[in-house]
């Protein structure tokens, strides 16, 4: 079989590749992990493709799945990616590879996330399964970065409901604006739209003549966010404008 690698991987053809019929697991495995070190994503998949399919005793099994998904994502394949990733952390979930394809499925699901005037599904989905790493695998290498990337898309997420107030003030529903700046609020404190969200509270319910609610969003702007650009624009006494 050492003759026959080189021989198969020299007969691939532009849409193809090689023909992988007839080769045993160390060749098949071969040819998956040259392809993906070459970005030959598509031989890749169909390389490990196989090799999951017909040597499922094999020892490089999981890895063998895990490699599968890595070439799923680097071909851009992200749903795709996802869906191996998830099923290799659910099927062996006590595993070596567990944890890094939890984090791949987060990874999947980030590249997933559309911007922030878009429908946000693939935006929560990449929270969910970050937050499932960090709370199953306090200790993995990952965690630091699932971290990262749910802070990211939380502040996204409440970016999009502070636009949308945005976009309700910007044509005088002021009181359609408050509920979205309201929901920043209630959904999104620990986001960098929070401040600003009360900062606008703070405007409109002046600009309706609520000067309790006005003074309220105020106070909390003040002590919930002392360090903010909003709060500092306030310490004064006056509005300013949100940036």
């Amino acid at each position: 079989m050492g003759g026959l690698l080189p021989a198969v991987l020299m007969t691939a053809c532009a849409s193809s590749g090689p023909d992988l019929q007839g080769l045993d697991a160390d060749a098949l495995y071969q040819v998956g992990e040259r392809a993906l070190a070459e970005r030959q994503w598509d031989e890749a998949v169909r390389a490990f493709e196989r090799f999951v399919v017909s040597h499922m005793g094999d020892e490089r099994y999981q890895e063998a799945r895990y490699r599968l998904g890595e070439a799923y994502f680097g071909d851009g394949e992200y749903v795709s990616a996802a869906a191996e990733f998830n099923r290799l952390a659910q099927d062996y979930p006590g595993s070596d590879w567990a944890d890094d394809a939890r984090f791949q499925v987060c990874r999947s699901y980030e590249r997933l996330s559309p911007p922030v005037e878009l429908d946000q599904l693939y935006t929560h989905s990449a929270i969910e399964h970050c937050a499932s790493l960090v709370q199953y695998f306090p200790n993995s290498e990952f965690e630091p970065r699932a971290r990262e990337i749910v802070t990211a898309l939380r502040n996204k997420l409440g970016t999009k409901l502070y636009e949308a107030g945005e976009w309700y003030r910007g044509r005088g529903l002021i009181d359609s604006a408050i509920i979205q700046y309201q929901m920043v609020l209630d959904e999104y404190a620990d986001t960098d739209a929070a401040p600003r969200a009360l900062l606008r509270l703070h405007e409109s319910y002046r600009e309706l003549g609520y000067d309790e609610e006005a003074e309220a969003a105020r106070a909390r702007l003040l002590a919930d966010y002392p360090d903010s650009a909003e709060a500092r624009g306030l310490g004064g006494g006056g509005a300013s404008a949100a940036p």
